[in-house]
């Protein structure tokens, strides 16, 4: 694979999380996104009307293969959208998404805040390596809350691209949280 095509694979998460957020930009935007999470996606029209209009999911329209883009849309509206009623909307341009800001990156900063022990925060990364992909869906609702609540920021690009990838190459993946929770430099062993 060349330099060149690494980038732009990267950005397509990053470009649709843009898509994300502006769907979020609206109090129906962001309540649609927001409420696919306890309708467990069975009905996806709502989330479509608001995501398509600002952009597209980039995956095959098939419901396994769009399934993280819907979560992470839904992820991102319930714990990190700014309320539309209240916020100000400038446009404001994200910084680009840095791939070691991954799961493990986010429990080590949580483990930092000292909002949560070194050894629950392994057990929790460690439980959720041995998830199969429909598990780890179901579970990360309750991990993100729990990450957001105790003040650990979520990499939201990072997370959907490692969705993305479970299925083929979750071995990569757990191996690149691990490296995140235990490397107190972020980018070292990128």
């Amino acid at each position: 694979m060349t330099t060149t095509q690494a980038p732009a694979r990267a950005n397509r998460y990053d470009t649709y999380l843009a898509v994300v957020r502006k769907a979020c930009a609206s109090p129906a935007g962001r309540n649609a996104l927001r409420d696919g999470l306890p309708d467990d996606f069975r009905n996806p029209w709502p989330m479509y009307r608001h995501l398509r209009c600002h952009g597209t999911i980039p995956c095959p329209p098939d419901r396994d293969s769009e399934l993280p883009f819907l979560l992470i849309a839904a992820l991102y509206a319930a714990h990190d959208a700014p309320n539309p009623t209240t916020t100000a909307h400038a446009e404001i341009r994200p910084r680009p998404s840095m791939p070691w800001r991954n799961l493990g990156w986010s429990y080590r900063a949580a483990v930092s805040r000292g909002t949560v022990t070194a050894r629950r925060a392994e057990d929790d990364l460690n439980s959720l390596t041995q998830l199969t992909l429909p598990g780890l869906y179901q579970a990360l609702p309750r991990v993100v809350g729990q990450l957001r609540s105790q003040g650990a920021s979520v990499e939201w690009a990072v997370l959907l691209k490692d969705l993305t990838r479970w299925q083929r190459h979750r071995a990569d993946v757990c191996t690149a949280w691990a490296r995140a929770f235990y490397d107190h430099d972020p980018r070292s062993g990128k």
